[in-house]
């Protein structure tokens, strides 16, 4: 099943200008028993019902190529993380090609169980992959999941140059650059969403599109793969060049009908008549060749967000009702006189979706936050959703990547705001960063902690845990954290070296890709 790559050549040793990706999902507590034919829980590849962490670091020197790229996987155990990992890399046995200089392999991750066999798959973009001559093209490495976890033995590659994905391979369009994971058409097997926001769409460049790849019981199929842009039937708006269509992508079910949907972020869409940037896009299901409807929230018609809406997204149900709220970072937004700064808005969903009477606008001067916004701070430059203190509702860590700590610039840090029953509240907000008592090491320039949140139930007691990257912090710190409203209640953290892996290097950048 696995799907071959085309011949590739070696990219010239260049950095490559990546953002990171938030795609966040709802996740089930229940678990379920390996082959039992449900879906294992996400992150679960061993299907023991305890998730796996999984931390991508795009930098990683793979056979001296620098930023080739690796994942390191560990299994989860009752007391959290295991001491001993994987790594996986494109230089596994079961994938054709190899890692090279600048394909930054796990940059972006998430997980299903596609073939819903009970163990969960795990979906791993390599943004900067050659085709041939096309450099920056992308591709996207699938790794299945058996009783003994994830050995990088069984895989599928799928890109552009694969018979069944929709579109042809073309120079920087960096295939994989966004990933999204759930059961979009109704047959009970997750699904993967895949972002391209620099593809060109109706013949306009950078103009974006998504597709979608089914799951079934061999896994994720390119035969039947969709392509979703501006033009296409049920889809707000139209392709124009430099939207950005599909800059991050997350699914859940907004209106709460049973089926998951579809939630599209286009950071460049330029709204008419105003100088406003930014839409999201929520494309309901099920999808059959297609999505059966769509909603649009443009960034003109919400108070207080006009530059590059959709930086980051997090799908969570924050109010305990029957609905999927949608968490939107506006990481460029300028605050005053400080140009990005950043500002979260919250939208409400209900049976007919998102509205913009339900939205809620946060920044760092917000009553119950009482910070101070300051330029390129990137307040909500990524986000996660999960219940962190088991209260039955979601919550939602904030990433402040280049957060300020007195002269420390780009130190970074991380703030929790809780769900209630009347949705995210600044009450018990929990405030993060490496000057905090008991958080291991110490805040530097550049260390960037919160450039990455994620989430994940490190231990498998029904808690999810808020998790904090600092992958400029020497080659790359994970954090995992716990909380409930109003304290710290613990801070571990490792690097790829604690957790049985090879020691680092700077610009491993350990941490930039996290569970969510």
């Amino acid at each position: 099943m696995a799907a071959e790559k085309a011949p590739k050549r070696r990219l010239k040793a260049r950095h490559a200008a990546v953002a990171l990706l938030l795609c966040a999902g709802l996740t089930a507590t229940v678990a379920l028993i390996a082959g039992s034919g449900s879906p294992a829980k996400p992150y679960d590849f061993n299907g023991d019902g305890k998730p796996d962490l999984t931390i991508g670091a795009p930098g990683d020197i793979v056979d001296s190529n620098p930023r080739a790229g690796s994942v390191t996987v560990v299994n989860g155990t009752a007391t959290g993380p295991a001491t001993s990992s994987v790594l996986l890399t494109q230089n596994a046995p079961g994938l054709s090609g190899a890692g090279e200089t600048d394909d930054n392999f796990g940059q972006t991750i998430t997980s299903a169980d596609f073939d819903k066999d009970g163990y969960a798959d795990l979906a791993v973009s390599t943004p900067m992959e050659a085709l041939g001559t096309m450099t920056g093209a992308g591709s996207i490495t699938v790794h299945y999941g058996k009783s003994s976890g994830l050995s990088g033995a069984e895989t599928d590659v799928f890109h552009e140059d694969v018979t069944g994905i929709p579109g042809d391979a073309a120079m920087d369009s960096l295939f994989g650059y966004a990933l999204a994971s759930g059961d979009l058409n109704g047959d009970g097997y997750p699904d993967l969403a895949v972002g391209q926001p620099l593809d060109t769409a109706g013949g306009r460049s950078a103009a974006g599109s998504v597709r979608v790849l089914f799951g079934s019981t061999s896994g994720l199929t390119a035969n039947s793969a969709l392509w979703i842009d501006q033009d296409s039937p049920h889809v707000p708006g139209g392709p124009e060049a430099g939207d950005r269509f599909g800059e991050q992508v997350a699914v859940g079910d907004i209106n709460g009908d049973g089926d998951n949907d579809l939630v599209v972020s286009s950071i460049g869409e330029q709204i008419t008549g105003s100088s406003d940037r930014g839409s999201i896009i929520v494309l309901f299901g099920p999808f059959d060749d297609g999505p059966s409807d769509g909603e649009y929230i443009g960034s003109t018609y919400v108070d207080d967000v006009s530059e590059f809406s959709g930086t980051a997204l997090a799908i969570g149900d924050f109010n305990d009702d029957p609905y999927a709220d949608v968490a939107v970072g506006v990481s460029d937004q300028l605050v005053g006189d400080d140009g990005a700064a950043g500002r979260l808005a919250i939208l409400y969903a209900d049976e007919n979706g998102l509205s913009y009477d339900r939205v809620k606008v946060f920044n760092q001067a917000s009553p119950g936050i009482n910070s101070t916004p300051e330029p390129e701070d990137y307040f909500a430059a990524s986000l996660a959703a999960g219940d962190f203190d088991k209260d039955g509702i979601d919550d939602l860590v904030i990433g402040l990547r280049s957060e300020a700590l007195g002269s420390v610039t780009g130190a970074g840090s991380t703030m929790v705001m809780f769900g209630s029953s009347t949705g995210l509240t600044t009450t018990g907000l929990v405030t993060t960063h490496q000057d905090t008592d008991g958080v291991p090491g110490a805040a530097a320039i550049g260390n960037h902690f919160g450039w990455t949140v994620g989430a994940l139930d490190t231990n498998g007691d029904g808690r999810v845990e808020p998790l904090v990257g600092a992958p400029g912090y020497s080659s790359g710190t994970i954090t995992i954290l716990k909380v409930k409203p109003g304290t710290l209640e613990s801070v571990t953290a490792f690097t790829q070296t604690t957790l049985g892996g090879p020691t680092g290097a700077d610009g491993d950048a350990f941490g930039i890709a996290l569970p969510r």
